[in-house]
């Protein structure tokens, strides 16, 4: 029996077997454009955390992830 990890991208829900996922998989799974951010959402204070292409998110920590796609910020620079 693999373990199923729950998880949201852009609030719709997913179910992975993977422990591991990465900001690519992310990308191709919630259908987001290629050329957004994606992002894992966190809890309290600090700022959400940014999940590049080839970024790894460990998906055994308890509770459910919650990730988003946006536009990268053209404001930087």
């Amino acid at each position: 029996q693999k373990q199923v990890y729950k998880i949201l991208i852009d609030q719709k829900p997913f179910d992975v077997t993977n422990q591991f996922i990465t900001g690519a998989e992310l990308k191709k799974l919630g259908g987001i454009p290629a050329d957004y951010e994606v992002f894992l959402k966190v809890n309290g204070p600090g700022e959400d955390q940014l999940i590049r292409d080839a970024d790894s998110v460990d998906l055994s920590q308890p509770g459910r992830e919650h990730f988003y796609g946006c536009k990268p910020n053209t404001n930087n620079g």
